[in-house]
């Protein structure tokens, strides 16, 4: 004998900070309004499997449940319905006995006619939505997806650094997060930008990927000059005007913020640092990851990738020089983030987890020691040609 009401389970799944949602085609006087994907517990079978099972045969889909969302609600006196907040396995969801699905934002989620049993446990679920999926890529770290965008923390330099976006969008230049605004918790709404991002100390990218990168950042240096905002301007950690030989540089275009799509350079991401500079800053520092010029390799290896990215950039630009101010441009910065921890930039402070700045100015050190091996490559290898 049963004691005490029956059970129906709901799915909250989430999916990169957006809700699963599934419209209802009967009974007649819920058809048309949307619900979490679920149905009856069967007697004897656990709550959870039976949210699986039931997920599994509505939408053609594996979820695993996560946790339990607080509370109940009641469907009639001998019905009550529990959600669990649960995550998409495999496959897509694909209604059967629904009519339609949609992946909703927390931005989203009262578009719909939700059951008002179910509107409870959406409310109950939308701070986990907003929390949304850790980004891998950069080194600054707190940004999140959600959707189709990302979100960051923002700071005193991101009014400017969003009118760099937003002029490079008008350009026309292409892997460029697009900006979207702010969101409810202060954080900046930008575009995702999909593809795969690279751990630089896993992998070196193919000299392909190097030519392409590096035509990408000559395509923005040309696409930045028209940009020269007047006055002192608030960048992050440096309060300035742009000088007459300056553009605005990206500053932290190393591999671990290039965007890949397969094989392919797709686009650059986290634009936070970006801030006066010179054009041999953002070449040195592509260098410097994608040679890469801080790792153990053969001196002529080394070599042949700095006259890669010089040529592939152009301009005139000349591998020995690429090299050099690698030393001045990577000195700075860790200069700068040591002197942004001093006055508690969470983002410069986030980067002690990972060593910082000691690890930068060891790694300096080692290419120093290097340089002398690398010229005379350099040297000799002018009469050679690039593989």
């Amino acid at each position: 004998m049963r004691h005490g009401p029956g059970v129906v389970v709901a799915a909250a799944v989430v999916r990169h900070g957006r809700l699963l949602a599934a419209r209802r085609t009967a009974p007649v006087g819920l058809a048309g309004r949307w619900e979490l994907p679920g149905g009856k517990v069967e007697p004897g079978e656990p709550a959870a499997e039976a949210l699986v099972r039931e997920v599994r045969e509505e939408l053609g889909c594996e979820i695993a449940v996560v946790e339990p969302l607080p509370g109940t609600a009641s469907l009639s006196d001998d019905l009550e319905l529990r959600a669990y907040v649960c995550e998409l396995v495999s496959g897509e969801p694909v209604p059967s006995e629904h009519d339609a699905v949609r992946w909703l934002g927390p931005e989203h989620l009262h578009e719909l006619d939700w059951l008002p049993a179910d509107a409870g446990f959406v409310d109950a679920v939308r701070p986990r939505l907003l929390d949304g999926d850790r980004l891998p890529g950069g080194n600054v770290g707190g940004a999140v997806r959600i959707g189709n965008t990302v979100r960051r923390p923002t700071g005193p330099w991101t009014a400017a650094v969003h009118e760099l976006m937003r002029h490079l969008s008008r350009s026309g230049l292409s892997g460029v997060p697009q900006v979207l605004g702010e969101d409810e918790r202060g954080r900046e709404i930008v575009s995702f930008l999909p593809g795969l991002v690279r751990d630089p100390d896993d992998w070196t990218p193919e000299d392909s990927v190097v030519v392409e990168a590096a035509g990408w950042l000559r395509r923005f240096h040309d696409a930045v000059g028209g940009f020269r905002p007047l006055g002192v301007v608030q960048w992050r950690g440096v309060s300035r005007e742009l000088a007459e030989h300056e553009i605005v540089c990206h500053h932290d275009c190393g591999t671990y913020n290039w965007v890949l799509d397969g094989d392919h350079f797709a686009g650059m991401i986290d634009w936070d640092v970006a801030a006066p500079g010179v054009p041999l800053d953002d070449i040195a520092f592509l260098a410097w990851t994608a040679v890469p010029l801080y790792r153990e390799a053969p001196a002529a290896e080394v070599a042949r990738r700095l006259r890669l990215v010089a040529d592939a950039y152009g301009a005139g630009v000349r591998p020995d020089e690429v090299m050099s101010h690698a030393v001045t441009r990577m000195t700075g910065a860790a200069d700068r983030i040591a002197a942004g921890q001093s006055t508690g930039d969470p983002g410069m402070v986030s980067l002690r987890r990972i060593g910082e700045p000691a690890r930068t100015r060891a790694r300096v050190a080692f290419l120093r020691e290097r340089m002398p091996a690398l010229a005379a490559e350099l040297s000799q290898g002018g009469q050679r040609k690039t593989r």
